[in-house]
């Protein structure tokens, strides 16, 4: 093998070994960033919402109303 092919395969070894460790550092990086304490806090919903009955309930109210609306058109 001539010198240049010594170097290149020198190279290419070398940048496959450094690609080696970039990739094994940003996972480690991202198993420690998820394992973090930051992240068990419990998530809260956006809109808290006083009781979900009480959103069924005027849904069900507003289709009882558009149902009437709807008999009363059909009536007229």
């Amino acid at each position: 093998m001539s010198t240049e092919n010594i170097m290149a395969s020198a190279i290419l070894t070398s940048a496959k070994r450094g690609a080696y460790v970039a990739i094994g550092l940003y996972l480690a990086l991202v198993l420690v960033f998820s394992l973090s304490p930051q992240s068990r806090q419990p998530l809260e919903a956006p809109i808290k919402v006083a009781h979900p009955g009480i959103q069924f309930e005027h849904r069900s109210q507003s289709a009882m109303v558009d149902q009437a609306e709807l008999a009363g058109v059909a009536g007229a």
